[in-house]
């Protein structure tokens, strides 16, 4: 299994993949399979990890997954969220 990353760090190499009818994305570790020990599930998306490390990230909704990102920042946005 691989070592401990930062999250940006897992993603750089994973497999992205589009859903042209959907919208959905997929960000897929290449390499990694099996049962995930995590899944953790959203307004629209679902991240699922095997120990440390991100095995996949499913976004189902791209406009909930941004209203999450954003909600820190909410009161800096030019628009609204």
């Amino acid at each position: 299994m691989d070592q401990p990353q930062h999250l940006s760090t897992q993603l750089e190499g994973m497999e992205r993949l589009l859903d042209a009818d959907t919208g959905a994305i997929l960000f897929r570790h290449p390499t990694l399979r099996g049962i995930p020990d995590l899944v953790l599930e959203g307004d629209g998306y679902t991240l699922e990890f095997i120990g440390p490390t991100l095995l996949c990230i499913d976004i189902r909704n791209p406009a909930g997954l941004a209203r999450l990102l954003a909600e820190p920042f909410k009161a800096q946005l030019p628009v609204a969220v």
